[in-house]
């Protein structure tokens, strides 16, 4: 590491997650370097020395299988329902696949409004919410035409919550609300709002985490009338809500700062 001169630390033009990587870094006794033309990889060096790569917002807390059980929403979904955990009903889509048994399922079962996603998107990126069937394939069609494998999953009304799961205990949680139409993600427009959304639902965040064997985890669910869990995030940022201000910043640091030093152990 000593001799990678072309790593840097991070500074005010990285993304906000290095920068809150650095801060909780530098109060356990460690460092972060990052390669200064994005900062997408990077390293964190623990106290005792120890280098641990970082991508993107992947600590590497989680097995590569986890992660990419966690990465496809249809197969995480069937896993977090087998173990008992409420998810909103849905259908699969697959690429290059016929779309009419998908489409008979949203007219005759589920009905709308319902959401189309990329099967394994995240960041909100191509999340459309039909409000009327006439909308539906013309949502549906930029993820076909891209060869992508589409979810159409059912509307769970109700107040949107990330949660942050390490190791088998809640380490932040709070509301993302929904601008206008589209998805909650704070990185598609959604906004903060503070407030964790109580004992229960946090217990079934964890329990979602388990389900998927992820030990580091941004689980996003909806409490309505029904609790139910939307996904699961193996690589979940910070950077969104850290940046919505200095409470906000605060409590995101000590979050990440939790999961550094679980990888430092």
């Amino acid at each position: 590491m000593n001799d990678a001169r072309w790593l840097v630390a991070p500074h005010a033009g990285m993304r906000p997650f290095l920068r809150l990587m650095a801060e909780a870094a530098e109060r356990l006794g460690g460092r972060v370097v990052a390669e200064p033309f994005v900062g997408r990889f990077g390293f964190y060096t623990d106290a005792g020395g120890r280098t641990h790569a970082v991508h993107g917002a992947a600590l590497g807390l989680n097995g590569d299988a986890a992660a990419r059980l966690a990465g496809d929403k249809d197969y995480a979904a069937k896993v977090m329902a087998y173990a008992g955990v409420p998810v909103p009903e849905h259908v699969i889509v697959l690429a290059g696949g016929d779309a009419a048994p998908g489409i008979a399922w949203a007219r005759q079962a589920c009905g709308v409004p319902l959401w189309v996603k990329p099967n394994d998107g995240h960041g909100g990126a191509g999340v459309v919410r039909v409000e009327d069937f006439g909308a539906l394939e013309p949502a549906m069609a930029p993820l076909r035409e891209a060869g992508r494998h589409v979810l159409l999953q059912r509307d769970a009304p109700g107040r949107e919550y990330r949660v942050m799961v390490l190791e088998g205990r809640v380490v932040l949680a709070y509301e993302r609300v929904r601008p206008g139409s589209g998805p909650a993600n704070l990185s598609a427009g959604g906004a903060v709002r503070d407030g964790a959304p109580g004992a229960e639902a946090e217990a079934l965040a964890v329990r979602a985490a388990e389900a998927l064997g992820l030990r580091w985890a941004g689980v996003d669910l909806v409490v309505g009338e029904e609790t139910v869990v939307l996904e699961a995030n193996a690589a979940p940022g910070l950077d969104a809500y850290a940046s919505a201000g200095p409470a906000q910043w605060a409590a995101a640091r000590e979050a990440l700062g939790a999961a550094l030093e679980v990888l430092g152990r």
